[in-house]
């Protein structure tokens, strides 16, 4: 049996409330023992001082582009990207071609994925067939192949009777229903509405087209008793209404992604299509709203939303399909908020390992004894470029290509195995 052994990190887990020093001893795919000075002439040796040591991070929002449209992003080149990032479980999006709205497409999801075995790849199957919004999906088949939540993320769930009867099979199979919330008949622009829209002369999609839809969602989660995952929350209304509701007992949880909590509207300016994403960036005072918001239990994860697209897709900010590549980024962008006092180290784990896994109820976001031995490794001071030399995705449309970035994962390990290393 392979043993790996952790030597002198700062091991963080907020699972077992420990921060401190400690060694962590891997036999097989799970952690055996995490101590002192642990001595063990067997093991190979990774040497982690002046490291920090975390369960393996887990992100509830990418998209792989596999089926379909392979040419953007695959499953081998997604994994590659999670891995260098730090995380060992990824939640695939169902928006593919075809989408997963079939037991057999989530099958091909999980097969590809392991066949390469870097990390974790699980399927969301949608809410709706064919990403319709017209006729739900069947639940029980695409869970019993291996769906972990339900989502027609890009295409809202407009119906409310159809997100009502979504709700109530969530709650009586345990899976959550994922919503990207933007009305469509008022999000029907490319940027946030305000001085940035005006100024380069585009139609708009308005904070109040996300806070419709996130109001409707929180309500009927009040009432059925269905988990609700609100994704990619940006406006400072949306961060009241999810508090609001959760105060009064809605089984509601949230995500945010990194890039809405670094940029703000003005980075159309300096990025053009690069920093176009659905939700829009927004303003100053969402940003501040989402990044007090971090600490106090309302933000629950910390989700990428990874969405690749090729170079001739990105061009103006009208023209460029929305999306940022975040796999690589959500850890220095993160860690810059760390300095900036937002957050605790604890609390970034928190929020990118153990409460996503929490979320779609699966192993992982703990270094338990006995717990699967996904485990990352990453220097706080370690600057690096993501370039053509770095960068794992077949795309690069990030606001952060060429830019010097604080904070580098330097081992992932997936089921004992060391699956990549700086």
């Amino acid at each position: 049996m392979i043993k790996h052994l952790i030597k002198g990190g700062m091991v963080i887990d907020p699972s077992q409330e420990l921060l401190g020093i400690y060694d962590i001893l891997i036999e097989g795919d799970r952690i055996k023992r995490v101590e002192e000075d642990i001595f063990e002439p067997e093991a190979e040796i990774i040497d982690a001082t002046g490291l920090i040591v975390a369960p393996g991070f887990v992100d509830l929002h990418v998209h792989f582009r596999d089926p379909g449209q392979t040419y953007k992003e695959d499953i081998l080149s997604g994994s590659k990207s999670a891995v260098a990032g730090g995380f060992t479980t990824v939640v695939c999006m169902p928006n593919t071609e075809p989408p997963i709205d079939s037991p057999e497409t989530a099958e091909y999801i999980r097969a590809k994925a392991n066949c390469w075995g870097l990390c974790n790849v699980l399927p969301a199957g949608t809410i709706t067939k064919g990403r319709k919004g017209e006729e739900l999906a069947d639940f029980w088949a695409l869970k019993e192949a291996g769906c972990v939540a339900f989502t027609d993320d890009g295409a809202p769930v407009m119906d409310s009777d159809i997100m009502k009867k979504a709700l109530e099979l969530s709650a009586q199979l345990g899976v959550p229903i994922m919503n990207h919330c933007e009305d469509d008949r008022v999000a029907v622009g490319a940027v946030n509405e305000g001085e940035i829209s005006a100024l380069i002369g585009l139609s708009s999609r308005p904070p109040e087209a996300e806070d419709v839809l996130n109001a409707r969602d929180c309500v009927l989660s009040y009432y059925t008793g269905g988990h609700v995952h609100i994704q990619h929350l940006t406006t400072a209304l949306g961060v009241d209404i999810v508090r609001h509701f959760k105060d009064k007992g809605a089984r509601i949880t949230c995500e945010v992604n990194p890039n809405h909590l670094l940029f703000t509207e003005g980075e159309l300016l300096k990025s053009g299509g690069n920093a176009r994403v659905n939700p829009p960036l927004r303003k100053e005072e969402d940003r501040e709203a989402l990044r007090r918001a971090l600490s106090d239990g309302t933000i629950d994860c910390i989700a990428t939303d990874h969405a690749p697209h090729a170079v001739f897709e990105k061009g103006s900010v009208e023209a460029a399909l929305p999306g940022i590549i975040g796999l690589q980024t959500a850890l220095p962008i993160m860690l810059e908020l760390v300095s900036r006092e937002y957050l605790s180290l604890i609390k970034l784990v928190e929020l990118m390992s153990t409460n996503p896994a929490k979320v779609i109820g699966v192993e992982g976001g703990t270094l338990k004894e006995g717990s699967p031995a996904d485990v990352v490794i990453f220097d706080l001071k370690k600057e690096w470029v993501l370039n053509e030399e770095t960068n794992f995705s077949k795309s690069k449309n990030t606001p952060l290509w060429n830019r010097t970035l604080t904070g580098k994962v330097m081992y992932t390990i997936k089921g004992g195995k060391v699956v990549y290393k700086d």
